[in-house]
């Protein structure tokens, strides 16, 4: 779930928020400031992060929120979310990874 920041066009204040999409959520909604509730928000850049080596991703592990939506019993939604571990350790995987990946999809 993203973090971001907007600057309010009424007040100038900055407020960050935590945006929570779902499946179900077609797109982005609107946030209201927080110190004075107007809606005319104008999203920021903001600051990230990112995982320096190979090494530093192995201190990652799935939470239970990460595993939620997994049906063990698709190989689709099985490959869903060893695309997303991918994804979080940076895209750097061994061939062993690839290649159970490979053998998922071609079941």
């Amino acid at each position: 779930m993203p973090l971001y920041e907007y600057r309010c066009g009424d007040c100038q204040k900055i407020s960050s928020v935590l945006v929570r999409l779902t499946s179900e959520d077609s797109q982005e909604k609107q946030p209201s400031c927080e110190h004075c509730q107007s809606t005319d928000m104008k999203r920021l850049i903001s600051k990230f992060s990112f995982r320096a080596s190979w090494g530093d991703s192995l201190n990652w592990a799935p939470s239970g929120e990460t595993m939620r939506d997994v049906d063990e019993g698709s190989p689709a939604s099985i490959d869903n979310y060893m695309g997303r571990i991918k994804k979080e350790m940076g895209g750097q995987t061994t061939s062993d990874f690839d290649r159970e990946r490979r053998d998922i999809n071609n079941a």
